[in-house]
Formats: C-alpha cells, sequence, structure tokens
C-alpha cells in the first residue's frame, strides 16, 4: 500500500494563501501568517489601516472596535515610542527611582535593551518626558531621540556602541518640534518652520557625532519662537512643549487656535504637514479646520506648497510616529489621517471628515511591515 505523499507548508498554493490572509481580520494575525516561512511572507496581504497603541498598552483600531491588551503592561510600564514596527517602552522602578528603556516588536515579540539610555537619561525628574524616538534602518543603524528637556533635547544612540548629546541648551536642538530622517540625513523643523540638517558620522568605535548643522531653509514664521522665549521668561519653564502654538481667535475670545506641525518622509521627499485645530477654551478636544503640505526645496531652500496629492500614498501622522504608506484596500488615497481624534483630510477635496474617535495626542501608530 503507497503512503500518501505529505506536502510542506511552503507548497500550498499561492491562490489557497491569498483567500487565507485575506480572511485573517487582525493585522496581528497578519503578521504572524507571514513569519510562517519565505513562501508565505512573499504573498502579498490587504492594505489596512495600521493599529493604534496607547501608552498603557491598549491597541485599538481605528474606526472599529474596542481596545484589547496586545500584551500585558505593568503599572509601572509605558509605551512611550513607536518606530519601524518596534515599540519603545519606558519602565520605572519607584523603589529605586530608576528608569529604564526597552524595544519591543509586538509581532515578533523580540526584545532589545537599551542599556546606553538607561545610564543617559536612567535618574532623571518625574517630569521628564521622550517625545519621539525614530530609527533610520533596523535595530543597527541610528537612533533619534527627541525629549522635552533642554539639558538633552536630542540624542542620538548607536545601540551596543554609544550616545551623542548636543550641550545643554544649546540652540537650534532646544527649537526642535519634529525630526525625521531622509535617506543618510537628519532632519529636524522647528516652530518657525526653519528646516534644519543634521550630518551625522561615526567615529572609530561606532558611536555617532554630529559633524555638521545646516538651516537649509528658513521659514516664514518670525515671532512664534520670540513668543515661547518670552513665556519661558516669564515662568521660568525650560520645559520644551511638544510643538503645539496656541492663539486666541481674535473674532471669537472664546475660541483657541491650535498649530501643529508634522514632519515626515514620502517617497524620498520630506513633507512638512501644517494642521490648525480650533477648540473652546479650556477644553482638549476640538477639530482640524485648516490643514496645508509642503515639501522641501532643499536645493531651493524654500517650503513649496503640495496640492497635487500623495500619488498613491496616504500620511499617518502623529506626534510619537509618522509615516507615508501604501493607498489601497481601507487606507484612501492622497488622505491624511490624524491618530489624536480619528479625523482624515483628503486633498483633492479638501474635506475633513468628521472626528471619529478621540485616541488622544499621546497614541502612536504601529504600522505593519512591508506596508510602507
Amino acid at each position: 500500500m503507497m503512503m500518501a505523499s505529505v506536502s510542506a507548508w511552503s507548497d500550498l498554493p499561492r491562490e489557497l494563501l491569498r483567500i487565507i490572509i485575506a480572511g485573517l481580520p487582525d493585522p496581528i494575525d497578519h503578521a504572524r501568517f507571514r513569519a510562517v516561512c519565505r513562501s508565505w511572507l512573499s504573498v502579498p496581504y490587504p492594505i489596512k489601516l495600521p493599529i493604534v497603541v496607547h501608552p498603557t498598552g491598549f491597541l485599538l483600531r481605528p474606526f472599529g472596535s474596542g481596545p484589547h491588551d496586545i500584551f500585558p503592561l505593568p503599572e509601572n510600564e509605558r509605551v512611550i515610542g513607536s518606530t519601524d514596527g518596534f515599540l519603545a517602552r519606558h519602565l520605572t522602578d519607584v523603589d529605586r527611582n530608576r528608569h529604564t528603556y526597552t524595544l519591543l516588536n509586538p509581532f515578533s515579540r523580540t526584545l532589545v535593551e537599551l542599556p546606553e539610555l538607561d545610564t543617559l537619561i536612567g535618574d532623571v525628574s518625574e517630569s521628564f518626558r521622550i517625545h519621539k524616538v525614530l530609527m533610520q534602518s533596523g535595530l543597527d543603524g541610528l537612533v533619534a531621540i527627541r525629549t522635552n528637556n533642554q539639558n538633552h533635547p536630542i540624542i542620538l544612540l548607536k545601540r551596543g556602541k554609544g550616545v551623542w548629546l548636543p550641550k545643554p541648551r544649546h540652540q537650534p536642538f532646544t527649537r526642535i518640534i519634529d525630526v525625521a530622517f531622509l535617506r543618510d540625513t537628519l532632519y529636524a523643523i522647528t516652530q518657525a518652520e526653519n528646516l534644519i540638517s543634521f550630518r551625522v558620522t561615526f567615529d572609530s568605535k561606532g558611536i555617532p557625532t554630529v559633524t555638521s548643522i545646516k538651516r537649509v531653509i528658513t521659514g516664514p514664521i518670525g515671532n512664534v519662537e520670540k513668543d515661547k522665549d518670552a513665556l519661558r521668561k516669564r515662568t521660568g519653564d525650560y520645559i520644551i512643549n511638544d510643538g503645539m502654538h496656541f492663539a486666541d481667535d481674535v473674532e471669537r475670545p472664546h475660541v483657541v487656535v491650535v498649530t501643529i506641525w508634522y514632519l515626515v518622509e514620502s517617497q524620498g521627499k520630506l513633507l512638512m504637514v501644517r494642521r490648525e485645530m480650533q477648540r473652546p477654551c479650556g477644553h482638549e478636544e476640538g477639530f482640524t479646520r485648516k490643514v496645508e503640505v509642503f515639501e522641501a526645496d532643499i536645493s531651493a531652500s524654500t517650503w513649496v506648497a503640495v496640492s497635487s496629492g500623495l500619488h498613491g500614498r496616504a500620511l499617518f501622522l502623529s506626534k510619537r510616529s509618522s509615516k507615508s504608506c501604501f493607498a489601497g484596500g481601507e487606507i484612501e488615497e492622497d488622505a491624511i489621517y490624524f491618530i489624536d481624534n480619528g479625523e482624515v483630510f483628503n486633498m483633492r477635496s479638501k474635506i475633513i471628515s468628521p472626528a471619529d474617535k478621540s485616541f488622544g495626542f499621546s497614541a502612536m501608530w504601529v504600522f505593519l511591515p512591508g506596508s510602507f
């Protein structure tokens, strides 16, 4: 009697694999599917919205059902950033007053410790916050960290090698409100809409260092940062804000206008998004009333307004993680998704959808591998 041959999982027909992955509603299951073998990894999966993660560790679906745990987080641990599929986590040891930091891939469960960061900012005040963690090219690349502290406004880290810091309270680092990598260069913007480039090299031990700083674009806004300096002189507050500018509405005295800036790389171009929100005085929630997108023309040292759309892509913006992704499936082409209240701005129609959910400015996008 002949035994039936047993086929390997990798030999399943691609048509069948497409049907299987299309029937998986959970993006995490998509990642697990692609981790089975190389054959399954090559199967294209439906384009879906990225995951939203709250600092407490709750995973949420944009425009979908309620939250559930992505992994159990103790009370003294928080998610503080999201970059290239990894979540940056902050653990506080209350008894020893120490802080430790790790990177976790929620799909593969890969956990990476950051002892260089523990040594540098392991003993900080309770007001210390990390605003953004950005990896250049995976775990072995450069990691840029933006904080709210003028003594450590920007931290550049090479895992296993060391860190670089600017001088305390040194400009232009204390004015930076967002950062992004474009190829091998780190760029930053200020509230005055200046674009600054940082050339980073590595010494013989692999420790990063900034060898040149250049203002490549001088923005049109001249009074915003002066107002910030005046506020600090009055209050003695040297904590850097999270890149928001508040102003009273001249025509409506009970309305506050909030301007927020984002910097994001898209298809080899550097984009700045200027978003204007309106909210009642004393309220945290509001709605977007104006969105403008500009491309950095570095050779001409100017910002160029973008009105022709995103060329088959969409932007997902938050203060902690922003990304340009392929459009299609659940993702609307030429759309800008704002994480804090779930609004979606269509660049072609100029229509802003009503706020869907209030995730808050501390929430962050988590992008599936291959979605960008």
